[in-house]
């Protein structure tokens, strides 16, 4: 019943009830898995039939190039879906290598057993819809970032848009510097160094996971060069 309490704090369940959540369940096959750090979940050799529930740790979502670069699209926590964006689309195998950055328990189910639970509940259909455009979404903004030519824009394009998302001018990393450097796609020394320039010019101020912007004005200047 743990598991079940967990997993109804995730978009797909948390407009039910732990019991109800239970009842929807019965009779549908899924499974729960440990995972080590640095374990992976699904890989591009991995048929793309299966979504996963992060119950406890957290996960990176990676490119893997033959040459060794490795570009994180995304880095996801305890009730984020994972393969949400794959399941039902028209590939064979997962297009990335999703891996665990800490010891972690995934919530897993077949497309089969998924389509079951639809028909059990349109609004959990609904809210599979709305957790797939928002990962469009949020892939459309990853582009538009790697699309930049300076990294100075590329850190102030993702601020803005965190300013946007967390309606405040604190923004809180969910995740450590190293992986934001990844996901804009630029070294950790370079990320450090254009942040301190941006300190040392007043625009914002940093302190571990947390960024304050001081100048929304100069931040959107940033965003055009």
């Amino acid at each position: 019943m743990y598991s079940i309490q967990l997993l109804n704090r995730c978009s797909l369940f948390n407009h039910l009830s732990v019991e109800e959540t239970a009842g929807l369940l019965r009779n549908i096959a899924f499974s729960i898995r440990c995972y080590k750090k640095n374990e992976v979940i699904f890989s591009p050799l991995h048929p793309a039939d299966t979504l996963g529930v992060i119950l406890e740790g957290s996960i990176d979502a990676q490119k893997i190039f033959a040459s060794g670069k490795v570009i994180t699209v995304s880095r996801r926590y305890p009730y984020d879906l994972i393969a949400d964006a794959s399941i039902f689309a028209n590939i064979n195998y997962y297009p990335s290598t999703v891996t665990a950055c800490e010891n972690s328990r995934i919530w897993l189910v077949n497309k089969s057993e998924l389509l079951k639970l639809f028909t059990r509940d349109n609004r959990l259909m609904v809210k599979f819809l709305e957790s797939v455009s928002n990962r469009a979404l949020a892939l459309n903004n990853l582009i538009e970032i790697l699309s930049l030519n300076s990294v100075a824009a590329k850190i102030a394009h993702f601020l803005t848009m965190e300013n946007k998302n967390q309606n405040s001018n604190t923004i809180t990393l969910r995740f450590p510097k190293k992986s934001l450097a990844e996901q804009i796609n630029v070294s950790r020394p370079t990320l450090f160094r254009e942040l301190k320039k941006m300190q040392l010019r007043g625009i914002i101020s940093c302190h571990k996971r947390t960024i304050k912007i001081h100048s929304m004005e100069q931040l959107a200047d940033l965003c055009s060069h």
